[in-house]
């Protein structure tokens, strides 16, 4: 799965590398070592506003979902699975709702007996890509606040990724950057989406952590 990235770009570069201009700047700062499960704000691209950056807030809350039950069921999305996305209720209303997650890298466990030994994962050619997501604004019933969220779609591992993340075997939806603007195109239809969300052929570069 994925539950920790590197957003470590300034706003400049992620304005030129993507070709988009932050709607807002407040609350962001770079980090070396994203944990999803503490809810971050990070910079993504979405369908309906694709020469925005905005910050949307990690764990996606489906517009259904009451107040009370909002804050765990975000903790259970951090990803979602590219297989079902048209069945899970927290998913199903915003496969229409696609982003790009704009990202340096993510990192993942290789399970050694008991030990678990931390790699971080990226791109070669490039220090920043996309990976895809889902996107929702939810609005607060109760206080009438609207929160902005997403979730990370995952797919089966690629080679290097079932070495490393050898128990669940899957990996996030990286997408080739030739292809991001597609992934956010408002007439994808449903067959398309499936297209794209297969495991990056092209090589992704891994190296253990020290000290992590």
């Amino acid at each position: 799965m994925c539950y920790y990235v590197k957003a470590q770009a300034t706003m400049q570069q992620l304005q030129d590398r993507f070709q988009a201009d932050p709607l807002e700047t407040d609350g962001y700062e770079p980090q070396e070592k994203v944990n999803g499960f503490a809810m971050p704000y990070l910079p993504i691209i979405t369908q309906e506003d694709p020469g925005r950056i905005q910050l949307f807030r990690w764990g996606l809350i489906p517009g259904w979902a009451k107040p009370d039950k909002a804050p765990e069921l975000a903790r259970m999305t951090l990803n979602a699975k590219s297989e079902t996305l048209y069945e899970k209720p927290s998913f199903k209303g915003s496969v229409q709702q696609r982003c790009l997650v704009l990202v340096s890298g993510f990192y993942e466990w290789r399970h050694q007996g008991s030990t678990k030994i931390p790699y971080f994962i990226h791109l070669p050619d490039t220090p920043l890509f996309a990976l895809g997501g889902l996107y929702s604004h939810w609005k607060n019933e109760q206080t009438g606040t609207e929160i902005p969220t997403f979730t990370i779609i995952t797919t089966p591992a690629n080679e290097l990724m079932e070495y490393i993340h050898n128990t669940k075997k899957r990996m996030p939806f990286v997408l080739n950057p030739a292809l991001e603007k597609d992934w956010i195109r408002p007439d994808l239809k449903r067959n398309e989406m499936n297209q794209f969300m297969q495991p990056l052929e092209q090589q992704l570069m891994a190296s253990e952590v020290i000290g992590a």
